[in-house]
Protein backbone atom coordinates (compact mmCIF):
# COMPACT_ATOMS: atom_id res chain seq x y z
CA UNK A 1 0.00 0.00 0.00
CA UNK A 2 1.29 3.24 -1.05
CA UNK A 3 1.06 5.33 2.35
CA UNK A 4 1.38 8.78 1.08
CA UNK A 5 -0.16 10.21 -2.66
CA UNK A 6 -0.51 13.10 -4.76
CA UNK A 7 -2.97 13.23 -7.63
CA UNK A 8 -1.88 16.30 -9.38
CA UNK A 9 -3.47 18.50 -11.58
CA UNK A 10 -6.71 16.54 -12.56
CA UNK A 11 -10.20 18.18 -13.84
CA UNK A 12 -12.00 17.43 -10.89
CA UNK A 13 -15.93 17.01 -10.50
CA UNK A 14 -16.89 17.37 -6.84
CA UNK A 15 -20.29 18.72 -6.26
CA UNK A 16 -20.93 18.03 -2.42
CA UNK A 17 -17.81 20.45 -2.37
CA UNK A 18 -19.07 22.95 -4.50
CA UNK A 19 -16.37 21.52 -7.22
CA UNK A 20 -17.06 21.82 -10.45
CA UNK A 21 -14.62 20.85 -13.49
CA UNK A 22 -11.68 22.51 -10.94
CA UNK A 23 -7.62 21.68 -11.75
CA UNK A 24 -6.80 20.69 -8.19
CA UNK A 25 -4.42 18.21 -7.03
CA UNK A 26 -5.60 15.23 -4.25
CA UNK A 27 -3.59 14.61 -1.37
CA UNK A 28 -3.89 11.14 0.22
CA UNK A 29 -2.68 9.10 3.45
CA UNK A 30 -3.60 5.99 4.67
CA UNK A 31 -6.58 5.49 2.81
CA UNK A 32 -8.38 9.20 3.51
CA UNK A 33 -7.83 12.28 1.09
CA UNK A 34 -6.30 14.57 3.46
CA UNK A 35 -5.32 17.89 3.66
CA UNK A 36 -1.38 17.68 2.38
CA UNK A 37 1.27 14.56 2.18
CA UNK A 38 4.66 14.38 3.42
CA UNK A 39 7.33 15.58 0.72
CA UNK A 40 8.06 12.52 0.10
CA UNK A 41 4.89 11.11 -1.68
CA UNK A 42 4.52 9.60 -4.89
CA UNK A 43 2.91 12.01 -7.01
CA UNK A 44 0.91 10.49 -10.24
CA UNK A 45 0.27 13.61 -12.56
CA UNK A 46 -3.42 13.34 -13.89
CA UNK A 47 -3.11 16.52 -16.42
CA UNK A 48 -5.91 16.55 -18.94
CA UNK A 49 -7.87 13.76 -17.02
CA UNK A 50 -10.85 13.91 -15.48
CA UNK A 51 -11.52 12.80 -11.76
CA UNK A 52 -14.59 11.93 -10.15
CA UNK A 53 -15.03 10.21 -6.36
CA UNK A 54 -15.69 6.57 -7.01
CA UNK A 55 -19.29 5.35 -8.04
CA UNK A 56 -21.87 4.56 -5.83
CA UNK A 57 -24.26 2.13 -6.69
CA UNK A 58 -27.55 1.50 -4.25
CA UNK A 59 -29.22 -0.72 -6.09
CA UNK A 60 -27.66 -3.59 -8.03
CA UNK A 61 -28.45 -7.53 -7.78
CA UNK A 62 -25.21 -8.87 -6.88
CA UNK A 63 -25.59 -11.18 -4.20
CA UNK A 64 -28.01 -13.77 -3.02
CA UNK A 65 -30.17 -16.90 -3.69
CA UNK A 66 -31.85 -15.47 -6.38
CA UNK A 67 -29.35 -14.37 -8.30
CA UNK A 68 -27.46 -18.21 -8.06
CA UNK A 69 -31.10 -19.42 -9.38
CA UNK A 70 -30.87 -17.51 -12.29
CA UNK A 71 -27.32 -18.60 -13.45
CA UNK A 72 -28.36 -21.85 -12.84
CA UNK A 73 -31.70 -21.58 -15.09
CA UNK A 74 -29.96 -19.88 -18.02
CA UNK A 75 -26.39 -20.25 -18.04
CA UNK A 76 -26.68 -19.67 -22.26
CA UNK A 77 -26.69 -15.82 -20.98
CA UNK A 78 -23.24 -15.96 -19.73
CA UNK A 79 -21.94 -18.10 -22.51
CA UNK A 80 -20.29 -16.27 -24.65
CA UNK A 81 -18.89 -13.56 -22.55
CA UNK A 82 -15.99 -15.26 -20.47
CA UNK A 83 -13.46 -12.69 -18.39
CA UNK A 84 -10.44 -14.50 -19.17
CA UNK A 85 -8.00 -14.70 -16.41
CA UNK A 86 -4.58 -12.69 -15.49
CA UNK A 87 -2.08 -12.74 -13.59
CA UNK A 88 -3.67 -11.34 -10.70
CA UNK A 89 -7.35 -11.67 -11.82
CA UNK A 90 -9.61 -14.81 -11.41
CA UNK A 91 -11.48 -15.66 -14.73
CA UNK A 92 -15.22 -15.92 -15.15
CA UNK A 93 -17.77 -14.73 -17.15
CA UNK A 94 -19.24 -11.02 -17.72
CA UNK A 95 -22.74 -11.62 -19.68
CA UNK A 96 -25.73 -10.37 -18.13
CA UNK A 97 -24.97 -12.26 -14.48
CA UNK A 98 -21.40 -11.23 -13.85
CA UNK A 99 -19.34 -14.03 -12.10
CA UNK A 100 -18.82 -13.29 -8.52
CA UNK A 101 -15.18 -11.82 -9.27
CA UNK A 102 -15.97 -10.29 -12.45
CA UNK A 103 -18.43 -8.31 -11.03
CA UNK A 104 -15.72 -6.75 -8.51
CA UNK A 105 -13.59 -6.41 -11.64
CA UNK A 106 -16.03 -5.17 -14.08
CA UNK A 107 -17.38 -2.29 -11.45
CA UNK A 108 -13.54 -1.69 -10.88
CA UNK A 109 -12.88 -0.68 -14.25
CA UNK A 110 -15.62 1.18 -14.65
CA UNK A 111 -14.55 3.69 -11.45
CA UNK A 112 -17.71 2.44 -9.23
CA UNK A 113 -16.14 1.44 -5.64
CA UNK A 114 -19.92 1.03 -3.58
CA UNK A 115 -22.48 -1.16 -4.02
CA UNK A 116 -25.36 -2.45 -2.27
CA UNK A 117 -27.46 -5.51 -2.54
CA UNK A 118 -31.06 -4.15 -2.57
CA UNK A 119 -32.90 -7.68 -1.61
CA UNK A 120 -31.82 -10.07 0.14
CA UNK A 121 -33.93 -12.33 2.57
CA UNK A 122 -32.27 -12.34 5.59
CA UNK A 123 -32.67 -16.42 6.24
CA UNK A 124 -30.22 -16.35 3.57
CA UNK A 125 -27.47 -13.93 4.94
CA UNK A 126 -24.80 -16.59 5.90
CA UNK A 127 -24.71 -17.57 1.62
CA UNK A 128 -24.31 -13.95 0.71
CA UNK A 129 -21.10 -12.87 3.22
CA UNK A 130 -19.80 -15.98 1.59
CA UNK A 131 -20.18 -14.91 -1.74
CA UNK A 132 -18.76 -11.69 -0.65
CA UNK A 133 -15.79 -13.21 -0.18
CA UNK A 134 -15.43 -13.84 -4.03
CA UNK A 135 -16.23 -10.22 -4.92
CA UNK A 136 -13.43 -8.32 -4.73
CA UNK A 137 -12.50 -4.52 -4.51
CA UNK A 138 -15.90 -2.95 -3.31
CA UNK A 139 -17.56 -1.56 -0.06
CA UNK A 140 -21.21 -3.68 -0.18
CA UNK A 141 -24.47 -2.92 1.67
CA UNK A 142 -27.05 -4.80 2.01
CA UNK A 143 -30.91 -4.67 2.38
CA UNK A 144 -32.81 -7.21 4.44
CA UNK A 145 -36.44 -7.74 3.49
CA UNK A 146 -39.21 -6.72 6.30
CA UNK A 147 -42.56 -6.73 4.09
CA UNK A 148 -43.56 -9.85 4.16
CA UNK A 149 -42.54 -11.14 6.65
CA UNK A 150 -45.20 -12.72 9.62
CA UNK A 151 -43.38 -10.90 12.51
CA UNK A 152 -43.64 -8.07 10.75
CA UNK A 153 -47.10 -8.44 10.48
CA UNK A 154 -48.10 -9.26 14.14
CA UNK A 155 -46.23 -6.06 15.21
CA UNK A 156 -47.82 -4.05 12.38
CA UNK A 157 -51.17 -5.52 13.43
CA UNK A 158 -50.87 -4.48 17.02
CA UNK A 159 -49.95 -1.00 16.31
CA UNK A 160 -46.13 -1.92 17.78
CA UNK A 161 -44.06 -0.16 16.20
CA UNK A 162 -41.66 -0.21 19.10
CA UNK A 163 -41.73 -4.45 19.10
CA UNK A 164 -41.21 -3.42 15.37
CA UNK A 165 -38.52 -1.12 15.35
CA UNK A 166 -36.53 -3.90 17.50
CA UNK A 167 -37.22 -6.86 15.37
CA UNK A 168 -35.06 -4.66 12.64
CA UNK A 169 -32.84 -3.60 14.86
CA UNK A 170 -32.33 -7.63 15.98
CA UNK A 171 -32.16 -8.48 12.47
CA UNK A 172 -29.91 -5.30 10.83
CA UNK A 173 -27.54 -6.52 13.64
CA UNK A 174 -27.43 -10.54 13.41
CA UNK A 175 -27.39 -10.47 9.66
CA UNK A 176 -24.92 -7.24 8.82
CA UNK A 177 -27.83 -5.16 6.76
CA UNK A 178 -27.53 -1.47 6.14
CA UNK A 179 -31.56 -0.19 5.65
CA UNK A 180 -34.73 -1.69 5.29
CA UNK A 181 -36.40 -3.02 2.04
CA UNK A 182 -39.46 -3.48 1.47
CA UNK A 183 -41.13 -4.93 -1.70
CA UNK A 184 -44.94 -5.17 -2.50
CA UNK A 185 -45.79 -5.29 0.84
CA UNK A 186 -48.11 -7.82 1.50
CA UNK A 187 -48.26 -9.04 -1.93
CA UNK A 188 -45.66 -11.99 -1.69
CA UNK A 189 -47.26 -13.65 1.37
CA UNK A 190 -50.32 -13.49 -0.45
CA UNK A 191 -48.61 -15.12 -3.52
CA UNK A 192 -48.49 -18.24 -1.05
CA UNK A 193 -52.07 -18.20 -1.63
CA UNK A 194 -52.39 -17.67 -5.26
CA UNK A 195 -53.54 -14.02 -4.47
CA UNK A 196 -51.65 -10.79 -4.65
CA UNK A 197 -52.50 -7.12 -3.28
CA UNK A 198 -53.42 -4.10 -5.80
CA UNK A 199 -54.80 -1.54 -3.87
CA UNK A 200 -53.70 0.44 -0.43
CA UNK A 201 -56.33 -1.02 1.50
CA UNK A 202 -56.46 -5.07 0.59
CA UNK A 203 -56.40 -7.42 3.09
CA UNK A 204 -53.14 -9.57 3.33
CA UNK A 205 -54.55 -13.55 3.77
CA UNK A 206 -55.28 -14.51 7.52
CA UNK A 207 -53.59 -10.82 9.06
CA UNK A 208 -55.24 -7.71 9.67
CA UNK A 209 -52.44 -6.06 7.87
CA UNK A 210 -52.87 -4.12 4.63
CA UNK A 211 -49.91 -2.75 2.08
CA UNK A 212 -50.93 0.82 3.65
CA UNK A 213 -50.21 -0.38 7.17
CA UNK A 214 -47.21 -2.45 6.58
CA UNK A 215 -45.64 0.24 4.70
CA UNK A 216 -46.26 2.58 6.60
CA UNK A 217 -45.25 0.53 9.95
CA UNK A 218 -41.97 0.20 8.46
CA UNK A 219 -41.39 3.63 7.25
CA UNK A 220 -42.63 4.59 10.85
CA UNK A 221 -39.99 2.08 12.45
CA UNK A 222 -37.20 3.26 10.31
CA UNK A 223 -37.47 6.73 11.00
CA UNK A 224 -37.76 5.49 14.89
CA UNK A 225 -34.41 4.01 14.84
CA UNK A 226 -33.14 6.60 12.88
CA UNK A 227 -31.04 4.57 10.53
CA UNK A 228 -29.25 6.47 7.81
CA UNK A 229 -31.07 5.03 4.83
CA UNK A 230 -35.05 5.80 4.61
CA UNK A 231 -36.94 2.51 3.78
CA UNK A 232 -36.14 1.50 0.29
CA UNK A 233 -39.37 0.75 -1.18
CA UNK A 234 -40.64 -1.17 -4.42
CA UNK A 235 -44.48 -0.54 -4.57
CA UNK A 236 -47.18 -2.79 -5.49
CA UNK A 237 -48.67 -3.06 -9.48
CA UNK A 238 -44.76 -3.04 -10.75
CA UNK A 239 -44.99 -3.35 -14.57
CA UNK A 240 -48.79 -2.34 -14.94
CA UNK A 241 -49.65 -0.14 -17.57
CA UNK A 242 -50.88 3.17 -15.52
CA UNK A 243 -48.99 2.29 -11.95
CA UNK A 244 -47.80 5.78 -12.05
CA UNK A 245 -51.16 6.72 -10.44
CA UNK A 246 -51.15 3.72 -7.76
CA UNK A 247 -47.42 4.51 -7.51
CA UNK A 248 -48.17 7.75 -6.43
CA UNK A 249 -50.81 7.24 -4.18
CA UNK A 250 -48.78 5.51 -2.28
CA UNK A 251 -46.03 7.79 -1.93
CA UNK A 252 -49.00 10.09 -0.55
CA UNK A 253 -49.63 7.46 2.04
CA UNK A 254 -46.33 7.76 3.26
CA UNK A 255 -46.13 11.58 3.94
CA UNK A 256 -47.46 10.74 7.69
CA UNK A 257 -43.83 9.39 8.81
CA UNK A 258 -42.04 11.98 10.54
CA UNK A 259 -38.26 12.32 9.70
CA UNK A 260 -36.31 11.66 12.60
CA UNK A 261 -33.58 13.36 11.77
CA UNK A 262 -31.90 16.38 9.19
CA UNK A 263 -33.12 14.54 6.28
CA UNK A 264 -36.38 15.20 5.06
CA UNK A 265 -36.71 12.25 2.50
CA UNK A 266 -38.25 9.18 4.58
CA UNK A 267 -38.73 6.65 1.50
CA UNK A 268 -36.38 6.02 -1.41
CA UNK A 269 -38.81 4.68 -4.45
CA UNK A 270 -37.33 2.02 -6.47
CA UNK A 271 -36.84 1.71 -9.98
CA UNK A 272 -39.18 3.93 -11.39
CA UNK A 273 -39.05 3.06 -14.86
CA UNK A 274 -40.91 0.02 -13.62
CA UNK A 275 -43.13 1.82 -11.64
CA UNK A 276 -44.43 4.95 -13.16
CA UNK A 277 -45.97 3.57 -16.61
CA UNK A 278 -48.82 5.94 -18.07
CA UNK A 279 -51.68 5.48 -20.51
CA UNK A 280 -52.83 7.67 -23.06
CA UNK A 281 -55.56 10.09 -22.78
CA UNK A 282 -58.99 7.76 -21.86
CA UNK A 283 -56.76 4.89 -22.21
CA UNK A 284 -57.48 1.55 -20.51
CA UNK A 285 -54.73 0.29 -18.39
CA UNK A 286 -53.21 -2.27 -21.15
CA UNK A 287 -50.24 -2.21 -23.09
CA UNK A 288 -52.05 -0.93 -26.02
CA UNK A 289 -52.57 2.05 -24.71
CA UNK A 290 -49.31 2.42 -22.34
CA UNK A 291 -48.00 5.66 -22.72
CA UNK A 292 -44.85 7.69 -20.77
CA UNK A 293 -45.44 8.63 -17.40
CA UNK A 294 -42.24 10.36 -16.91
CA UNK A 295 -43.35 13.79 -17.48
CA UNK A 296 -46.74 13.37 -14.92
CA UNK A 297 -44.23 11.68 -12.30
CA UNK A 298 -41.75 14.28 -12.44
CA UNK A 299 -44.21 17.17 -12.37
CA UNK A 300 -45.20 14.92 -8.59
CA UNK A 301 -41.32 14.77 -7.87
CA UNK A 302 -40.61 18.29 -8.06
CA UNK A 303 -43.93 18.94 -5.90
CA UNK A 304 -43.04 16.81 -3.22
CA UNK A 305 -40.29 16.44 -1.21
CA UNK A 306 -40.87 13.34 1.09
CA UNK A 307 -39.00 10.98 -1.39
CA UNK A 308 -35.81 9.74 -3.64
CA UNK A 309 -35.97 7.79 -6.76
CA UNK A 310 -33.14 6.06 -8.77
CA UNK A 311 -34.47 5.28 -12.63
CA UNK A 312 -34.08 1.13 -13.51
CA UNK A 313 -33.54 2.16 -16.95
CA UNK A 314 -34.18 -0.79 -19.04
CA UNK A 315 -31.56 -0.25 -22.02
CA UNK A 316 -32.43 -3.34 -24.22
CA UNK A 317 -31.63 -6.09 -25.41
CA UNK A 318 -31.09 -9.27 -23.22
CA UNK A 319 -31.72 -8.97 -19.18
CA UNK A 320 -32.76 -11.22 -16.16
CA UNK A 321 -35.72 -10.24 -14.49
CA UNK A 322 -35.97 -10.98 -10.62
CA UNK A 323 -37.57 -9.62 -7.76
CA UNK A 324 -38.88 -10.55 -4.21
CA UNK A 325 -42.35 -9.47 -6.40
CA UNK A 326 -43.40 -13.27 -6.75
CA UNK A 327 -46.47 -12.63 -8.50
CA UNK A 328 -44.85 -10.14 -10.97
CA UNK A 329 -42.53 -12.10 -11.83
CA UNK A 330 -45.41 -14.98 -12.78
CA UNK A 331 -47.41 -11.95 -14.78
CA UNK A 332 -44.14 -11.36 -16.67
CA UNK A 333 -43.93 -15.29 -17.24
CA UNK A 334 -47.65 -15.15 -19.19
CA UNK A 335 -46.31 -12.02 -20.84
CA UNK A 336 -44.48 -14.44 -22.76
CA UNK A 337 -47.00 -16.49 -23.60
CA UNK A 338 -45.73 -19.44 -21.27
CA UNK A 339 -42.32 -18.99 -23.54
CA UNK A 340 -39.71 -17.86 -21.04
CA UNK A 341 -38.24 -19.92 -18.25
CA UNK A 342 -39.34 -19.11 -14.81
CA UNK A 343 -38.50 -19.56 -11.28
CA UNK A 344 -40.00 -18.96 -8.23
CA UNK A 345 -37.94 -19.47 -4.92
CA UNK A 346 -40.06 -18.70 -1.64
CA UNK A 347 -37.76 -19.32 1.35
CA UNK A 348 -39.09 -21.76 3.29
CA UNK A 349 -41.95 -20.85 5.32
CA UNK A 350 -40.95 -17.46 6.13
CA UNK A 351 -41.34 -16.35 2.87
CA UNK A 352 -39.09 -13.08 3.16
CA UNK A 353 -38.56 -12.98 -0.75
CA UNK A 354 -40.48 -15.58 -2.63
CA UNK A 355 -38.13 -14.07 -5.62
CA UNK A 356 -39.42 -14.72 -8.89
CA UNK A 357 -36.84 -14.85 -12.06
CA UNK A 358 -37.38 -14.72 -15.63
CA UNK A 359 -35.29 -14.35 -18.37
CA UNK A 360 -36.28 -11.32 -20.80
CA UNK A 361 -35.25 -9.72 -23.69
CA UNK A 362 -36.39 -5.86 -24.24
CA UNK A 363 -36.40 -5.34 -27.53
CA UNK A 364 -36.14 -1.69 -29.35
CA UNK A 365 -39.10 -2.39 -31.79
CA UNK A 366 -41.73 -3.12 -28.95
CA UNK A 367 -44.03 -0.53 -28.89
CA UNK A 368 -44.58 -1.16 -24.68
CA UNK A 369 -40.75 -1.49 -24.17
CA UNK A 370 -40.09 1.65 -26.41
CA UNK A 371 -42.64 3.41 -24.44
CA UNK A 372 -41.04 2.55 -20.67
CA UNK A 373 -37.50 3.15 -22.04
CA UNK A 374 -38.48 6.86 -22.99
CA UNK A 375 -40.43 7.33 -19.73
CA UNK A 376 -37.36 7.14 -17.20
CA UNK A 377 -35.50 8.87 -19.66
CA UNK A 378 -37.95 12.00 -19.72
CA UNK A 379 -38.04 11.75 -16.11
CA UNK A 380 -34.56 12.15 -15.70
CA UNK A 381 -34.29 15.22 -17.86
CA UNK A 382 -37.71 17.53 -16.47
CA UNK A 383 -36.64 16.54 -12.55
CA UNK A 384 -35.36 20.24 -10.95
CA UNK A 385 -33.34 18.29 -8.16
CA UNK A 386 -31.11 15.69 -9.24
CA UNK A 387 -29.44 15.52 -5.30
CA UNK A 388 -32.36 12.87 -4.98
CA UNK A 389 -32.01 10.84 -8.10
CA UNK A 390 -29.42 8.27 -8.66
CA UNK A 391 -28.80 6.55 -11.93
CA UNK A 392 -29.45 2.80 -11.90
CA UNK A 393 -30.43 -0.12 -14.66
CA UNK A 394 -32.26 -2.31 -11.46
CA UNK A 395 -28.88 -4.65 -12.44
CA UNK A 396 -29.86 -7.14 -13.87
CA UNK A 397 -33.32 -6.52 -14.64
CA UNK A 398 -33.41 -3.37 -16.70
CA UNK A 399 -29.80 -4.82 -17.87
CA UNK A 400 -26.37 -5.42 -17.05
CA UNK A 401 -24.60 -2.50 -14.67
CA UNK A 402 -21.61 -2.50 -17.77
CA UNK A 403 -24.58 -0.50 -19.56
CA UNK A 404 -24.26 2.55 -17.18
CA UNK A 405 -22.42 4.48 -19.81
CA UNK A 406 -24.93 3.99 -22.91
CA UNK A 407 -27.29 5.35 -20.14
CA UNK A 408 -25.19 8.33 -19.34
CA UNK A 409 -24.89 8.91 -22.71
CA UNK A 410 -28.53 9.21 -23.28
CA UNK A 411 -28.87 11.82 -20.50
CA UNK A 412 -25.78 13.82 -21.72
CA UNK A 413 -26.34 13.66 -25.65
CA UNK A 414 -29.27 15.18 -27.24
CA UNK A 415 -27.66 13.67 -30.81
CA UNK A 416 -27.67 10.06 -29.27
CA UNK A 417 -31.44 10.03 -27.81
CA UNK A 418 -31.96 11.53 -31.37
CA UNK A 419 -30.46 8.43 -32.92
CA UNK A 420 -32.16 5.94 -30.31
CA UNK A 421 -35.75 7.70 -31.15
CA UNK A 422 -35.16 6.45 -34.77
CA UNK A 423 -34.08 2.92 -33.65
CA UNK A 424 -37.43 2.12 -31.67
CA UNK A 425 -40.80 2.28 -31.88
CA UNK A 426 -42.91 5.15 -33.15
CA UNK A 427 -44.50 5.14 -29.75
CA UNK A 428 -41.62 6.61 -27.94
CA UNK A 429 -41.66 9.12 -29.74
CA UNK A 430 -45.25 9.94 -30.41
CA UNK A 431 -46.22 9.00 -26.31
CA UNK A 432 -43.61 10.99 -24.64
CA UNK A 433 -42.22 14.30 -25.08
CA UNK A 434 -38.43 12.86 -25.17
CA UNK A 435 -37.90 14.39 -28.72
CA UNK A 436 -38.22 17.77 -27.73
CA UNK A 437 -35.97 17.79 -24.45
CA UNK A 438 -33.17 19.59 -24.73
CA UNK A 439 -31.49 19.41 -21.68
CA UNK A 440 -28.34 17.83 -21.66
CA UNK A 441 -26.77 16.36 -18.05
CA UNK A 442 -23.41 17.95 -17.54
CA UNK A 443 -20.31 16.14 -15.80
CA UNK A 444 -21.46 18.02 -12.45
CA UNK A 445 -24.60 16.46 -13.25
CA UNK A 446 -23.11 12.83 -13.65
CA UNK A 447 -21.24 13.01 -10.65
CA UNK A 448 -24.94 14.48 -8.76
CA UNK A 449 -26.93 10.89 -10.01
CA UNK A 450 -23.53 8.71 -9.71
CA UNK A 451 -21.80 9.82 -6.60
CA UNK A 452 -22.63 12.70 -4.42
CA UNK A 453 -26.85 11.70 -4.53
CA UNK A 454 -26.49 8.05 -3.65
CA UNK A 455 -24.22 8.64 -0.99
CA UNK A 456 -26.46 11.16 0.90
CA UNK A 457 -29.29 9.32 0.20
CA UNK A 458 -27.96 5.57 1.53
CA UNK A 459 -26.48 8.15 4.27
CA UNK A 460 -22.79 7.13 3.53
CA UNK A 461 -21.62 10.55 2.98
CA UNK A 462 -19.20 11.25 5.31
CA UNK A 463 -16.82 8.96 3.58
CA UNK A 464 -18.62 8.37 0.61
CA UNK A 465 -19.04 10.10 -2.88
CA UNK A 466 -16.98 13.25 -2.89
CA UNK A 467 -13.56 14.14 -2.39
CA UNK A 468 -13.12 16.46 0.59
CA UNK A 469 -10.74 15.71 3.87
CA UNK A 470 -12.15 13.14 5.35
CA UNK A 471 -13.37 11.01 2.53
CA UNK A 472 -12.34 7.40 1.57
CA UNK A 473 -10.01 7.47 -1.13
CA UNK A 474 -12.06 5.66 -3.44
CA UNK A 475 -11.14 8.07 -7.06
CA UNK A 476 -12.02 7.43 -10.85
CA UNK A 477 -9.91 9.02 -13.16
CA UNK A 478 -11.17 9.52 -16.89
CA UNK A 479 -8.90 9.80 -19.88
CA UNK A 480 -10.33 12.94 -21.59
CA UNK A 481 -9.87 16.46 -20.97
CA UNK A 482 -13.40 18.28 -20.62
CA UNK A 483 -12.12 20.98 -21.43
CA UNK A 484 -11.59 19.74 -24.87
CA UNK A 485 -13.98 16.89 -25.90
CA UNK A 486 -17.51 17.83 -26.31
CA UNK A 487 -18.83 14.37 -25.25
CA UNK A 488 -22.82 15.87 -26.28
CA UNK A 489 -21.71 15.77 -29.68
CA UNK A 490 -20.15 12.56 -29.37
CA UNK A 491 -21.31 10.37 -27.43
CA UNK A 492 -19.24 7.18 -28.44
CA UNK A 493 -16.84 9.29 -26.58
CA UNK A 494 -19.16 8.51 -23.47
CA UNK A 495 -19.34 4.88 -23.76
CA UNK A 496 -15.43 4.79 -24.46
CA UNK A 497 -14.53 6.81 -21.68
CA UNK A 498 -17.05 5.50 -19.06
CA UNK A 499 -16.05 2.30 -19.49
CA UNK A 500 -12.88 2.34 -18.55
CA UNK A 501 -11.59 4.66 -16.33
CA UNK A 502 -7.49 5.45 -16.85
CA UNK A 503 -7.14 4.69 -13.15
CA UNK A 504 -9.37 3.04 -10.38
CA UNK A 505 -8.33 4.14 -6.84
CA UNK A 506 -9.46 2.14 -3.92
CA UNK A 507 -8.57 3.11 -0.54
CA UNK A 508 -5.61 5.01 -1.87
CA UNK A 509 -4.52 1.98 -3.76
CA UNK A 510 -4.40 1.73 -7.74
CA UNK A 511 -6.71 -0.92 -8.34
CA UNK A 512 -7.09 -1.02 -12.09
CA UNK A 513 -5.77 1.39 -15.14
CA UNK A 514 -7.20 1.03 -18.85
CA UNK A 515 -9.98 -1.28 -17.57
CA UNK A 516 -7.20 -4.05 -16.79
CA UNK A 517 -7.29 -4.78 -13.04
CA UNK A 518 -4.21 -4.04 -11.21
CA UNK A 519 -4.66 -5.10 -7.37
CA UNK A 520 -7.31 -7.31 -5.64
CA UNK A 521 -8.42 -5.86 -2.64
CA UNK A 522 -11.40 -7.74 -0.54
CA UNK A 523 -14.69 -6.24 -0.67
CA UNK A 524 -15.83 -4.78 2.67
CA UNK A 525 -19.13 -4.44 4.23
CA UNK A 526 -20.41 -0.95 5.29
CA UNK A 527 -23.68 -1.90 8.08
CA UNK A 528 -25.31 -0.50 10.96
CA UNK A 529 -26.20 -1.96 14.60
CA UNK A 530 -29.16 0.06 16.17
CA UNK A 531 -28.53 -0.21 19.93
CA UNK A 532 -31.20 -1.00 22.05
CA UNK A 533 -32.02 -0.38 25.67
CA UNK A 534 -31.81 -3.46 28.11
CA UNK A 535 -35.59 -4.06 28.62
CA UNK A 536 -36.24 -3.61 24.96
CA UNK A 537 -33.15 -6.20 23.98
CA UNK A 538 -34.50 -8.53 26.70
CA UNK A 539 -38.13 -8.11 25.20
CA UNK A 540 -37.33 -8.58 21.28
CA UNK A 541 -35.06 -11.84 22.45
CA UNK A 542 -37.85 -13.41 24.00
CA UNK A 543 -40.90 -12.60 21.78
CA UNK A 544 -38.34 -13.48 18.56
CA UNK A 545 -37.48 -16.66 20.01
CA UNK A 546 -40.95 -17.88 20.62
CA UNK A 547 -42.42 -16.45 16.88
CA UNK A 548 -39.70 -17.89 15.19
CA UNK A 549 -39.96 -21.33 16.63
CA UNK A 550 -43.00 -21.23 16.56
CA UNK A 551 -43.03 -19.90 12.14
CA UNK A 552 -39.84 -20.56 10.90
CA UNK A 553 -37.53 -23.00 10.01
CA UNK A 554 -34.27 -21.36 11.15
CA UNK A 555 -34.07 -21.24 15.06
CA UNK A 556 -33.50 -18.11 16.95
CA UNK A 557 -30.21 -19.30 17.71
CA UNK A 558 -29.37 -20.52 13.85
CA UNK A 559 -30.73 -16.98 12.31
CA UNK A 560 -27.65 -15.12 13.10
CA UNK A 561 -24.86 -15.14 10.76
CA UNK A 562 -21.74 -16.13 13.41
CA UNK A 563 -19.23 -13.63 14.05
CA UNK A 564 -16.17 -15.35 11.91
CA UNK A 565 -17.79 -14.55 8.87
CA UNK A 566 -18.05 -11.20 8.97
CA UNK A 567 -15.33 -10.10 11.43
CA UNK A 568 -12.62 -9.25 9.02
CA UNK A 569 -14.73 -7.95 6.38
CA UNK A 570 -17.72 -5.61 8.56
CA UNK A 571 -17.25 -1.96 8.86
CA UNK A 572 -20.61 -1.82 11.28
CA UNK A 573 -21.70 2.16 12.08
CA UNK A 574 -23.48 1.79 15.83
CA UNK A 575 -26.82 3.59 15.75
CA UNK A 576 -27.73 5.26 19.30
CA UNK A 577 -31.65 3.79 19.62
CA UNK A 578 -32.11 3.20 23.55
CA UNK A 579 -34.52 6.25 23.35
CA UNK A 580 -37.19 3.64 21.72
CA UNK A 581 -39.21 2.26 24.82
CA UNK A 582 -40.14 -1.67 25.66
Amino acid sequence: MTEHLVLKNGVVFDPMNDVDGEVMDICVSNGKIVEKVPGNAKVIDLKGSTVMAGGVDPHSHILGSKLNVARLTSPEVNRYHPYPATRKTRSGVAGIIPSSYATGYLYSAMGYTTVVEPALPATKALGAWEEIEDIPGLDIGMLPLFCNSMISFKYIEEGDISGLAAYIAWTLKKVGGLGVKVVNPGGTYAWAYGKNVCGLDDEVPEWDVTPRTIMTGLSDAVQKLGLPHQMHFHPTNLGKPGNVYTTMQQLDALKGTKPSGKKKETVHLTHMAFDCLGVVEEGMANWKDVASGGLTFADYYNKNKHFTTDLGQITFGQSMTMTGDGPFQHSLYLMTGGKAKWSNIPVDVELPGGAGIVPFTFEPKSSANAVQWVGSLEFALSVKDLWRLFLSTDHPNGGPFMKYPLLMSWLMSKKQRDLWLEKVHKFASERSTLAEIEREYTLNDIAITTRAAPAKILGVEKTKGHLGIGADADIAVYGFNPEKTDLAKNPDLILKYFTQTKFTFKGGQQISKKGVIAKQLPSRVISVHPELNEDLSRRIDRELEEMMSKWFSHSFSNYPVPKRYREHLEMPTVIDATSIQA
